[in-house]
């Protein structure tokens, strides 16, 4: 009798996992992490999903601009691994989320949110770097 709950709990357990993960926006990783997987071979892709003008004032080193609102027309042409280690961040959790999820709906499996976004990653003391200026 015990067995008829059996699939109704798994399927309700399930869900509420999936729910959960899909409000998250997918798995963060702690800035911790984030340092030591920059320092892994391969090495993940980065991705600055804030405004130019906010990446040009300064990011992670390695990382990628594509602001969120291009993000969508821009994936597939972005090439990034499907397989491996993708780590978004911005200073909105929101527009993270969203660029996670559509990742996620795309068939893409390595994608990490910076849990806290650049100002975590500044606040554990790593330095973001500036583009060189253009040369006259």
């Amino acid at each position: 009798m015990a067995r008829q709950w059996l699939i109704p709990i798994l399927i309700m357990v399930g869900v509420y996992v999936f729910s959960q993960h899909s409000l998250k926006g997918g798995p963060e990783v702690s800035v911790h992490d984030a340092a030591n997987l920059l320092k892994s071979v391969p090495r993940p892709v980065v991705v600055d999903l804030r405004e130019r003008a906010e990446f040009e004032q300064g990011h992670i080193a390695g990382a990628i601009s594509v602001p969120s609102a291009e993000f969508k027309e821009r994936l597939d042409s972005l090439k990034l691994p499907k397989t491996e280690a993708v780590i978004l961040y911005d200073t909105d959790d929101t527009r993270v989320r969203e660029s996670t999820k559509l990742m996620y709906e795309s068939g893409y499996q390595g994608v990490l949110k910076l849990k806290g976004g650049l100002e975590a990653w500044r606040g554990a003391g790593h330095g973001v770097v500036k583009p060189l200026p253009a040369k006259p």
